[in-house]
């Protein structure tokens, strides 16, 4: 899962690193205005102020990719091959996200009583990004933990997933199908379609993504062996 291990130039890794940072900030910041849009539509200049906060990773990851891609496409690389060395990055970033949130109070969870049990217990006396203290889910401090274990997973099992666009693949189902589960208790405002928060939907669309590529991986890579057999 490092540089060392494949035949890619270490500067072109670099180029490819800063292309896909640069497109996940635009997209993070375009993507959370475009959510509140009843807000910024109204305050444009505020809009292009993203060191007032105000980011969605899933902006930030299609950006990133397209980032990644226009960079691969310049260098000649393979796409899933770049995308796969970004994956542990990806994961272990998500951690330090999470954890800024919650020094932030941002993605703050919903309200909590005594009597509502699991929930109760895996709340903390927080604020949310208005300051106003309240037991509520950790929310931050759970999607650390998520992201976390989905970090040691993909290291865990580096020497197994050498097919291209392997790890990347699993780390956008489990990623996402976690941040889908955790918008069940968040409080954070968020437009909503059918009920839904449309960051949820957006996660169960990517996780959809992640796991058709591995099943598609999965399925390409039966098909090589197959034809291998002698009949």
């Amino acid at each position: 899962m490092t540089v060392r291990r494949r035949p890619i130039p270490a500067r072109a890794v670099v180029d490819v690193m800063l292309a896909a940072a640069l497109g996940a900030l635009v997209l993070a910041r375009a993507a959370y205005v475009g959510a509140h849009w009843a807000y910024y539509g109204d305050h444009l200049r505020r809009a292009l102020q993203p060191w007032d906060g105000g980011l969605l990773w899933q902006g930030a990851l299609l950006g990133g990719i397209a980032g990644a891609a226009a960079a691969c496409a310049v260098r000649d690389l393979p796409l899933l091959r770049l995308l796969d060395l970004l994956a542990p990055g990806a994961a272990f970033l998500a951690i330090f996200a999470w954890l800024a949130c919650f020094m932030a109070g941002c993605a703050w969870g919903i309200e909590t009583y005594p009597v509502q049990g699991l929930l109760w217990a895996v709340s903390l006396d927080l604020p949310n990004l208005y300051g106003i203290r309240e037991p509520r889910v950790a929310v931050q401090l759970l999607g650390a933990g998520w992201s976390a274990a989905v970090f040691a997973l993909i290291l865990g099992l580096k020497h197994r997933l050498k097919r291209n666009g392997t790890a990347f693949g699993l780390w956008l189902a489990l990623h996402s199908l976690g941040s889908l589960a955790l918008g069940f208790v968040r409080a954070d405002e968020m437009p909503s379609m059918a009920g839904w928060r449309i960051d949820q939907l957006a996660n169960a669309i990517l996780s959809t993504v992640g796991t058709a590529l591995l099943l598609g991986l999965m399925i390409s890579r039966q098909e090589e062996e197959r034809r291998r057999r002698p009949e």
